[in-house]
């Protein structure tokens, strides 16, 4: 009898978690309303969250194979692009999804410039995108320096520096930076209260 209703009470939970999450993302996801007249170019700070975790799954793809020194930096990224099954692909995506980021990034600023979406209550907004900016070209920045071409111009700087920063500082920073940007955008919306 005591496991029957240890099970009844066990399904009891698994129903009040599975409704608490669906109530979750029902309200937060799925029953949003879209506001009116939105276009690519009001997408362009979704699109640019996206283009970042492309670029968070493809460097900690690469973040296991590559060798942060003068020696090995060539050597390892040889080796993801010549002998990891689809090395080169995810090597490639993380290559050029900065430069599609970069753009992302100045279009939605410049969106927001011009419309006149950074003035009150949104000039938290303004200045936290404009942090958002300066760590994006500061990632890659960095990632540049940890690029084929650039690993030898760069071997009088240590490439271990160059990379924790990469891989860790930018990213980190940034993280807080978007979580205060998604927080002001969930409190005071887009153009309007979502």
């Amino acid at each position: 009898m005591n496991n029957k209703h240890t099970g009844l009470i066990n399904n009891e939970n698994e129903n009040e978690n599975k409704s608490f999450l669906r109530t979750l993302i029902e309200n937060n996801v799925t029953r949003r309303l879209i506001p009116k007249g939105l276009s690519w170019f009001g997408c362009m700070g979704g699109l640019s969250l996206v283009a970042f975790l492309i670029q968070v799954s493809t460097g900690i793809f690469l973040m296991f194979h590559f060798v942060p020194n003068e020696r090995g930096a060539l050597d390892s990224i040889h080796n993801v692009t010549h002998n990891v099954p689809y090395g080169w692909l995810l090597q490639r995506l993380h290559a050029i999804g900065p430069n599609i980021m970069v753009g992302m990034v100045i279009s939605h600023m410049l969106r927001i410039l011009f419309k006149g979406i950074y003035k009150h209550p949104r000039e938290l907004h303004w200045v936290s995108g404009a942090c958002l900016l300066i760590l994006t070209l500061l990632i890659y920045y960095t990632g540049s320096m940890l690029s084929v071409g650039n690993v030898k111009a760069h071997s009088g700087i240590h490439l271990t520096y160059i990379y924790a920063i990469h891989v860790a500082g930018i990213p980190l920073i940034m993280g807080l930076f978007m979580g205060m940007h998604f927080f002001m955008v969930r409190t005071t919306g887009i153009c309007e209260q979502l």
